[in-house]
This record gives C-alpha cells, structure tokens and sequence, in this order.
C-alpha cells in the first residue's frame, strides 16, 4: 500500500482553505444583517425605520424600488438604501452616498469592497470610476460619476443574473 507524500497532504490542505475562504467571503452578510432573497417582512424585521419611498423606482425584470432605509455607514461614508423587490424577494440593493461624497469617499468603499469580496474588475475614466465584484449568487458594483454639476457615488449589490450559455 502506498501513502500519499507529505507534498501531496499540504496541496490538499491549501486547497481545501482556499475553498473555505471563498466560500465565507460569498456567504457574508449585506450591511444591516439584510441577505438578498429576503421577503418585505424579514426586511422589515432586519432594518429598524424601514419605510415605504414615496415614488416606487421600477426597473426591467419587473424590479421594484419600493423600500428605503436609513442612512447606513459603509466604510465611514453614510449610505442610503434604496431596496428592490421581485416575486416577494429582495432581488438589489441600491446605497446612494450625499452629493458632497468624494473620492476619499470612494476609495474607502473601494478597499471596504476589496476586504469584503476580494480584486475587483475596474475602470476609470473622465465619465467616472466603476468597479464591480462578481460570483455565483450576486454582481455588486461601485459606480462614481465624473459628472462635476452633479456627482453621484453609488453602490449596487444585486442577485445575479442567471444566464445560460446561448446569452453570451
């Protein structure tokens, strides 16, 4: 009988770490303690001064804006929520940032994203900066528009969108 060598026991053991750390980095929590796939009721329960927005915001793929929260402190920078049902389920979130954010503002989210889901896929440009995280059960992007009259930085964290291998 032959045992496996000890450079094969220390493959299987930093495999099997690598495994383990990504899959806690994708399980993490949303702020607020709020998971995607929530009902309006679990939300509701999760965010103490949930309230209804007074214009609902729709979105293709029948994604309705229908809930806001408080002002919730990503990484320092003070965010509103904006939450997106469809089929009863919380589908995307949508943190906006006060006009006066600023690239400080931006890097802070920037790193805290890094932390909380690893190298981003970036870009950079007069129109603004953009970096968006992805993996099997959400897409999630920061968006800062380079717009000077009116400055936008955003976070989006969404269900991601299943698509099958005629779609790309």
């Amino acid at each position: 009988m032959q045992y496996p060598t000890l450079s094969t026991w220390r493959h299987a053991f930093a495999l099997a770490c690598l495994a383990a750390l990504l899959a806690s980095a994708q399980a993490q929590d949303l702020p607020d303690t709020v998971q995607l796939g929530m009902t309006p009721q679990q939300l509701q329960q999760a965010v103490p001064g949930l309230r209804p927005v007074h214009r609902a915001v729709r979105l293709a793929g029948g994604l309705v804006g229908s809930w806001a929260g408080p002002p919730a402190a990503l990484a320092g920078v003070a965010m509103a929520p904006t939450y997106f049902f469809a089929e009863g389920e919380l589908r995307r979130i949508e943190y906006l940032a006060p006009a006066d954010a600023d690239a400080h503002a931006y890097d802070a989210l920037l790193s805290w994203g890094r932390r909380t889901w690893g190298p981003e896929l970036a870009s950079q440009g007069p129109e603004g900066a953009y970096a968006t995280w992805n993996s099997d059960a959400m897409e999630v992007y920061l968006q800062r528009t380079g717009d000077a009259r009116r400055p936008q930085l955003r976070l989006v964290i969404k269900a991601a969108a299943g698509k099958d291998a005629s779609e790309l």
